[in-house]
Formats: structure tokens, sequence, C-alpha cells
């Protein structure tokens, strides 16, 4: 190893997701397809093409280390897998590998709050705890709204 003391800093200190967006809820584990943890791509293109794609090639060798599964194991393989496990073992295994301390939360994405857990639940899976972040252009758009409305309301009393 040429960088000896880089590695042992870089792989001892403890790893926060500062942008992370909630796990759905068990009940809705499948209501999106596995496919968008490798692309953002949509309807068939998610489903046909993204399992071709040097992304997916690697997240199938990452995930089936993680899950024992043997190094040729399929993206199918990976998924099969995936779907037998119980669900909270699933979350707190792809967790643990991870290594991360701790989440900064942007549970403000919409319909997060109908299939996704509250930011809280996610203090389970490190020993950091979990933390809310603000989406500042929802915050914005919600005062820009309000405050265009309450002009409009005196604007149209005065008429």
């Amino acid at each position: 190893m040429e960088f000896p003391s880089l590695h042992k800093a870089v792989y001892s200190q403890p790893a926060i997701d500062n942008h992370a967006h909630p796990l759905l809820r068990e009940e809705a584990r499948d209501r999106l397809a596995f496919e968008g943890v490798i692309s953002e791509a949509q309807d068939e293109a998610l489903i046909h093409d993204a399992p071709n794609t040097l992304a997916c090639l690697r997240a199938t060798k990452q995930l089936a280390m993680i899950y024992n599964l043997p190094y040729d194991a399929s993206w199918e393989d990976v998924k099969i897998h995936r779907a037998s496990m119980d669900y909270e073992a699933l979350c707190k295994t792809c967790f643990k590998a991870a290594g991360i301390y701790s989440i900064l939360m942007d549970d403000g994405f919409g319909g997060s709050a109908e299939m996704a857990h509250d930011y809280r639940w996610h203090d389970q899976l490190t020993s950091g705890g979990t933390k809310r972040i603000v989406r500042v252009e929802v915050e914005a758009e919600v005062s820009f709204t309000w405050r265009i409305w309450n002009k409009f309301t005196l604007w149209h009393r005065k008429s």
C-alpha cells in the first residue's frame, strides 16, 4: 500500500450520508422498481435497459458480496435474494456494510410521507442517529405562494 496513513484515515472516519431520502416502508418496498437504485431512467428504459449498464454491473457485484451470494451472481439473483430477506434485516445488512455512522435526511420529497418511514425510524440503522435537513426550495415555494395569495387577497378587497 502506497499511502498507509491516508488509507487508515479514510477508512477509520465515520461516514455521514449528507443527503439521504427515507427508506420505503415494508409494505411499499415493491411499489417502485428496484432498478431505480442504479438509474434515473423511467418506464421501459428502467426495467429493460438499466440492468445492462456499468452501474448495474458494479451494483450487482457489490450487492452479491453484501448478501453473501456467489461472485458470479446475476442481477436477477440479487433481486430474488433481496426479495426473500426480512425487510428490517435487509435494511440493517445494507447499512452495516456501508459503514454509515449518521444520516442527514431530506424527507421533503413528494410522496415520501405515504410510502416511506419517518426520519426517526432510521436511527436504528446507525449509531450516530438521523437529522433532518430542510428543502429550501420547498419552503421558499410555500412562503412565496403564501405571500402572493395574501397580496392578491388584499388587492381583491380594495377593488
